[in-house]
């Protein structure tokens, strides 16, 4: 297969996937109970990744089903929340005014994605933890990417603490994971997946496809107890990641 009849059948099925996840949550989320719709993406998700000629790797024991817990990972590409979900599907945290879009919104309220308040302050960080902390005490795996942004893959920013908090008030389990999108050499990181800076959407499409292949590797760490000092905990996952990347090259 050339080059440009890769890239073509690659595009082609990622505009199948996306009609046919569209399809899927009009007409067929509504009658799905939670689990089935969980399942739902996480089949969906393994098709794009497939479709963009990516496989995923995942190493380390995965979250338990059936327990609300908060996975922490650090954020390279918009392929980020297709390999977690990939793994092991949940709830991701989103800006309340992504739930007004048109027909996004609706896919991404389907897809029973937490909204938080985009207010700032002390009421605006309270909505924010309500909404996360609620999510977890119902039993919800939620994802949370505390860089703020998307990197390169070469180092993991600081994080933002405040979602911290919310594993700690609702008495659950933190899980750190490691994304890493490594070269064939299996060190280095692949430029062609970073999704970050001035990149748009479809530059970064383009780039993740026209590769002949491509890998994503989500590294589970083992679970560590949220502290009431939601600094220390941001601190304590972020070395732990850190130190998993130093290890990985």
């Amino acid at each position: 297969m050339t080059a440009k009849i890769r890239f073509i059948f690659r595009l082609l099925c990622i505009a199948g996937c996306l009609l046919y996840g569209m399809a899927e949550m009009f007409f067929l989320f509504p009658f799905y109970s939670s689990k089935r719709k969980l399942r739902a993406i996480q089949l969906w998700s393994l098709r794009v990744l497939a479709s963009c000629g990516m496989k995923l790797q995942t190493f380390g024991t995965p979250p338990q089903e059936g327990r609300g817990q908060m996975l922490i990972s650090n954020h390279i590409s918009w392929l980020d929340i297709m390999a977690v979900n990939g793994a092991f599907p949940g709830r991701f945290v989103a800006k309340d005014d992504v739930a007004k879009w048109p027909v996004v919104g609706y896919l991404a309220t389907q897809a029973q994605t937490v909204y938080v308040s985009r207010n700032r302050g002390i009421k605006g960080n309270s909505a924010k933890i309500a909404g996360v902390t609620e999510a977890l005490k119902n039993g919800d795996t939620v994802t949370i990417f505390p860089e703020g942004t998307s990197t390169e893959g070469r180092e993991i920013l600081p994080f933002k603490p405040s979602f911290f908090q919310t594993a700690y008030d609702a008495g659950v389990p933190i899980i750190p994971a490691l994304c890493r999108y490594p070269n064939p050499d299996g060190t280095s990181p692949n430029p062609h997946t970073a999704y970050y800076g001035d990149i748009s959407l479809w530059q970064s499409i383009c780039m993740v496809i026209s590769q002949p292949s491509s890998t994503v590797e989500l590294h589970f760490l083992d679970p560590i107890e949220a502290g009431e000092d939601r600094y220390a905990t941001a601190l304590q996952v972020h070395a732990l990641l850190s130190e998993k990347q130093k290890q990985l090259g």
